[in-house]
């Protein structure tokens, strides 16, 4: 099978850019099953098509789906565009102190995270795209928003549990350097939650460099969570998957995926090399923990 496989998905990924993928995975279903003996040709056959087939399959049919700007067109409250003007102006402090207003008015920083920052990143993104502002404008903003991160730290762990002794490792999915900022306001922020909730959360900026498999070669973590914003390099993220499980110091080590690929179509996230897929900051420690504890069980 392995001297058959390469000229065989060549002519099924014909077969899906001509729209016609049922075609395409039927003729590889044949072509395979001509190869094989006849007496183990079903438990060979159905073997190769769960493992090889269908992710070949769905990963190389990602160009039909929708394109990777979510944001576009998007209704903001005036309250975030607001927001986004405070956080932009020429007073470092204002946007801190607008928060700590909002404090005195009795928001929970949760609430501010979610209700506030990570619209206004959502925002900042879509005025890019619509070329209301500039990249230097919206990387400023972006910047400012992970400082205003870090500037509350302390007051939003004090609302936490103690230490788990466990580690989370999270990262940008591979090839995700068009919207690094965005996504490292949101790494930042997911790393908020997990402190909070007693994990130890360490940011690797950058999934395809020798950073990543240094760290996770020489650190233990407990999980890797990769954030991915769009659905058009779902082959680079599995490999990045088995590349890191096979480097890391944890033989069972859990696996996140976070973006909306994997919120609107879960069954990505095994065909990715995945365990669990990641929505909601407030739950993401959570749902971590949920894994150890699975992986742990099954062990």
């Amino acid at each position: 099978m392995a001297d058959m496989r390469p000229p065989l998905m060549e002519e099924v990924a014909h077969e899906i850019g001509s729209g016609s993928a049922g075609r395409g995975q039927e003729f590889l279903r044949l072509s395979v099953a001509r190869s094989l003996r006849k007496e183990n040709r079903r438990a060979v056959l159905d073997r190769a098509v769960e493992v090889e087939i269908v992710p070949r399959l769905v990963l190389a049919h990602q160009n039909r789906v929708r394109p990777e700007d979510a944001v576009t067109g998007r209704e903001f409250p005036d309250s975030v565009k607001a927001f986004a003007e405070v956080l932009l102006g020429r007073s470092e402090d204002a946007a801190g102190a607008h928060i700590q207003a909002l404090q005195e008015q009795g928001q929970p920083l949760e609430a501010i995270y979610l209700n506030l920052l990570s619209p206004t990143a959502r925002y900042l993104k879509y005025q890019w795209f619509e070329d209301q502002r500039d990249f230097a404008e919206v990387t400023l903003g972006l910047w400012r928003l992970q400082q205003l991160l870090r500037q509350f730290s302390a007051a939003f762990r004090t609302q936490g549990q103690k230490a788990t002794g466990l580690r989370a490792l999270l990262t940008p999915g591979p090839g995700e350097l068009h919207d690094l900022g965005y996504l490292m306001f949101g790494l930042v922020l997911v790393g908020e939650f997990f402190r909070r909730d007693g994990w130890d959360a360490w940011i690797e900026p950058a999934a395809d460099t020798p950073e990543l498999s240094h760290t996770i070669q020489n650190e233990w973590f407990d999980v890797v969570e990769f954030m991915v914003s769009g659905e058009r390099r779902l082959d680079e993220l599995a490999a990045t998957i088995k590349r890191v499980r096979k480097a890391s110091l944890n033989r069972s080590l859990g696996v996140l995926v976070c973006g909306p690929i994997f919120v609107e179509h879960p069954e990505l996230v095994l065909l990715v090399g995945g365990d669990m897929p990641a929505a909601d900051p407030r739950d993401g420690a959570a749902q971590a923990q949920d894994l150890v504890r699975a992986i742990a069980n099954r062990e």
